[in-house]
């Protein structure tokens, strides 16, 4: 039988060894904790830009929600043009909507409303009239982007649409209309109707949700005052739809689009050419629900 006096230096061990392997642990915990210390002013100081530049973006133009504008709109599919058409539309913030498109000869194409709740189409040409919810409902029927009836509210004030993210960054960017931007990080052929400006270098403002995804870009110039394009993607990854700020005006103080490029990487898309746009215009309920034609 062993005695207990011989028992003890190895119970005593055991003990040491225990206690050595837990003092590793914490000071390699401490150590961990230490660098990652280290970095936190630094990564405090990129999510406060983040922070800044999102409460300057979701600011732009805050005060105008009513306008109307005419201009010209250029369709395309698959990176080929498509039709030529006038158009006139009238908004008030945040997602009502109505669109009026003829062709160049003045005869009506297509009619679409938008009050918030229902969603109205109707071909002209066709004779047909489509009525659903606004909820996940989409204009790509009639702009070929799967855009929602507020985005392009924002888009057409000269605002930029913010989504919902968990997550947000800054980073340096290469000149934007020359980067592929896809989540996915797939190299695609950009797309991009009409006349653009000479890149230039500037930043990046990286929205994500979920775990990491990607949900948003928009891309600012070099003084990260002016917005150049954002870029939307869904929930696989993919490029829901892109939009360029080509050319802005000044419209009783507040800066709107002159030329907007909205497309997708399938080639699909359109380019907006504004030729009046009125600002603080009124309206009323009626204007944006449509009545099927008897």
């Amino acid at each position: 039988m062993v005695s207990k006096k011989r028992m003890q230096p190895v119970r005593q061990n055991r003990q040491l060894a225990t206690i050595l392997l837990i003092g590793a642990f914490f000071f390699s915990a401490c150590s961990s904790l230490t660098a990652r210390v280290s970095k936190r002013p630094e990564d405090l100081k990129a999510l406060s830009e983040a922070r800044e530049l999102i409460s300057i973006l979701k600011n732009q133009n805050l005060e105008l929600k009513t306008f109307k504008g005419v201009g010209r709109i250029t369709f395309w599919k698959k990176k080929k043009k498509d039709l030529v058409s006038n158009i006139a539309w009238v908004a008030s913030a945040p997602d009502r909507l109505r669109v009026a498109l003829r062709s160049v000869s003045g005869q009506p194409l297509v009619s679409f409303a938008s009050d918030g709740q229902l969603v109205y189409l109707f071909s002209h040409a066709q004779g047909q009239f489509y009525k659903q919810p606004a909820t996940n409902s989409t204009l790509k029927r009639l702009l070929s982007v799967p855009i929602k009836s507020d985005d392009i509210v924002n888009i057409l004030a000269g605002r930029v649409p913010v989504n919902t993210h968990n997550s947000a960054v800054v980073i340096k960017s290469t000149p934007a209309r020359r980067t592929p931007a896809n989540a996915s990080q797939q190299q695609v052929e950009r797309f991009r109707p009409g006349e653009t400006d000479e890149p230039e270098d500037g930043y990046v403002l990286i929205l994500k949700k979920g775990r990491g995804n990607i949900h948003e870009k928009i891309y600012l110039d070099a003084n990260k005052k002016d917005v150049r394009m954002v870029e939307v993607f869904g929930l696989t990854g993919a490029l829901a739809y892109r939009a360029e700020f080509s050319r802005m005006q000044n419209i009783k103080g507040y800066r709107v689009p002159f030329r907007l490029v909205l497309s997708n990487d399938d080639g699909s898309g359109f380019q907006l050419d504004v030729d009046r746009f009125w600002a603080d215009v009124s309206v009323s309920s009626s204007m944006f629900v449509l009545i099927p034609p008897e």
